[in-house]
């Protein structure tokens, strides 16, 4: 029996071993040789040039090739820097996308592959996880701190505010899937996140008042915030929309529990609220309602409560409310 192809071989560790089209995704960014030093990881550049039979300054020349193509890692340890290739096809997507020089058949490989193959893969993804890997952050503007307890890893200018190093990247989302014209490079990259961002020149890096400006940027546009499921500063804040994110899409369409909601919950003010649908058109998730001559309505089960209703509502009727406890979020 022949040995699988490196790039099949790839597709496999991403656990789509039948995929059509990460192997032809790979085929548009790198080498048959690379291809299988990238299957062959991980190791140093030396164990991969005696595992290859190939010289040590060509190993490691592949190796930063693959590394700002976002397909190779690297850290220091006692034995020099071990190199690896993406975890999961979440890592190979994001780092992937990112790559500067992609040719345009490269982002429409991306964007068919989310179409045709990505929904089958998702919920067997999802049934291996414990919890989801993300989360929504609400809106700052739409939760009262003196009423709630808002606590660090969900106050998004908190965040920022904690964060020794920031660098904003594109929405790899919206880079290949194109559908709707929200803007493009407002993903911010935390600490060890924006060291990578930096030094692989994915992005750029940013003042603390630039995060902050690209946050209040994309609030106004509608779209909600994004971090790592886990009670710390995290690595990053995306900010998504409904129409092009990886997760959202598959969460409105299906229903698929692929990303967690936030602690809060919106509340109407039925006294104030007039009815006039402005909530109902700014959230994404179909979780909030407006009947004719009837006050808006929130729909609880499908709410990841964005806080987006709240801060777009003109009369201030919506505000937001503690529904989970603190332990909700990961240790």
């Amino acid at each position: 029996m022949s040995e699988m192809p490196a790039y099949q071989k790839f597709a496999k560790m991403m656990l789509h071993k039948d995929s059509q089209y990460i192997p032809k995704i790979l085929q548009c960014m790198i080498t048959d040789e690379q291809a299988t030093l990238l299957v062959s990881l991980p190791g140093t550049a030396a164990q991969m040039a005696q595992k290859l039979d190939r010289a040590v300054d060509d190993i490691k020349a592949d190796l930063n090739d693959l590394f700002h193509k976002g397909l190779s890692f690297k850290k220091e340890k006692n034995e020099g820097v071990i190199w690896r290739a993406p975890a999961h096809i979440a890592q190979f997507h994001d780092a992937s996308i990112l790559w500067s020089q992609a040719p345009a058949e490269f982002y429409d490989l991306w964007s068919t592959y989310m179409e045709t193959e990505w929904p089958n893969l998702a919920p067997i993804l999802t049934e291996l996880m414990p919890r989801p890997f993300t989360r929504v952050i609400p809106v700052g503007k739409s939760v009262d701190p003196g009423k709630v307890q808002v606590l660090a890893p969900e106050n998004v200018r908190e965040i920022i505010d904690s964060a020794g190093r920031l660098a904003v990247t594109p929405c790899t989302c919206r880079l290949t899937m194109r559908k709707c014209d929200a803007p493009v490079e407002v993903c911010l990259q935390i600490n060890r996140g924006a060291d990578y961002t930096i030094e692989r020149g994915s992005g750029r890096e940013v003042t603390k008042e630039e995060a902050l400006n690209i946050i209040a940027e994309t609030e106004e546009a509608g779209l909600v915030h994004v971090t790592m499921n886990e009670a710390g500063v995290g690595n990053f804040i995306c900010n998504c929309c409904g129409c092009c994110c990886q997760s959202f899409t598959l969460l409105i369409a299906d229903d698929l529990p692929i990303c967690d909601p936030s602690r809060y919950r919106p509340e109407v003010n039925i006294d104030v609220c007039s009815g006039c649908g402005t909530c109902e058109e700014r959230c994404w998730f179909d979780a909030i309602s407006v009947s004719d001559n009837q006050a808006a309505a929130v729909i609880e089960d499908k709410c990841l409560g964005c806080g987006q209703c709240a801060i777009g509502c003109p009369e201030e009727a919506i505000r937001m409310t503690e529904v989970r406890e603190p332990g909700f979020i990961p240790e």
